[in-house]
């Protein structure tokens, strides 16, 4: 059996990331003759990207990042070709979040929000611009605060769903609200530490559990009832 928390840039979690992506599209696009559900391709989409993210984020870490790290010592900024590249890192890190709200909105509230694509885009080259400036505990800070607004976002479209809009629950709902639970978690236990890299180990069980969960429930739906409820 291979290790593949050995194998960079794989984790543990990236074959169950790339069961979640999997079957999510087979869910959104129709599967050995079952009706499509349309409204399960913004969660395909996000849980894509979150594949997509862990993949890239995980090699620039591996291959560049952590050598020249271990080269320049834990205090000194990145600097030349790392700090490019670091900064590449950090602006897909960015991307989270709005990626997350992105999917609530166009799950809970049917909109497409383009939009967030450039407020994403701003934050990521303000902090990228500001490097090495601000870095470290006020950088942390920062992220934990985009998260912790794009959350709060997340929490408005669903309320705002579970107040006013006449429609039944589907599918996507349910799979965002394990989406956001586990987001929640994170922000509390790990991005507001004020030492995420200390506390990253719980994210990841929390991670974890999440998409296991994820990946439960849509197979589940694979196999059984196509109503999307």
């Amino acid at each position: 059996m291979v290790d593949l928390a050995g194998v960079a840039p794989l984790s543990a979690l990236t074959p169950i990331l790339a069961a979640c992506a999997v079957s999510a599209w087979a869910l959104a696009r129709g599967w050995r003759g079952r009706p499509r559900w349309p409204f399960y391709r913004p969660v395909a989409l996000l849980l894509s990207w979150a594949l997509a993210t862990a993949l890239s984020r995980g090699a620039i870490q591996h291959w560049i990042l952590n050598p020249a790290r271990a080269a320049i010592g834990e205090e000194a900024p990145y600097s030349g070709g790392a700090r490019a590249w670091y900064l590449v890192e950090l602006a897909v890190r960015l991307s989270w979040p709005f990626a997350i709200l992105a999917a609530t909105l166009a799950v809970f509230r049917r909109r497409r929000p383009w939009w967030l694509v450039g407020a994403w885009a701003v934050t990521a080259a303000a902090l990228c611009w500001s490097y090495p400036e601000v870095r470290r505990e006020l950088q942390w800070h920062i992220e934990a605060g985009v998260a912790s607004a794009c959350w709060t976002g997340s929490a408005w479209a669903v309320w705002r769903w579970y107040a006013g809009d006449e429609s039944a629950p589907v599918a996507a709902h349910t799979t965002m609200m394990l989406v956001l639970a586990a987001q929640l978690s994170v922000i509390a236990v790990t991005l507001w530490s004020g030492a995420p890299a200390e506390h990253w180990t719980s994210a990841r069980v929390t991670h974890g559990v999440m998409y296991a969960a994820v990946l439960a429930y849509q197979a589940r739906k694979l196999w059984g009832r196509t109503d999307g409820s």
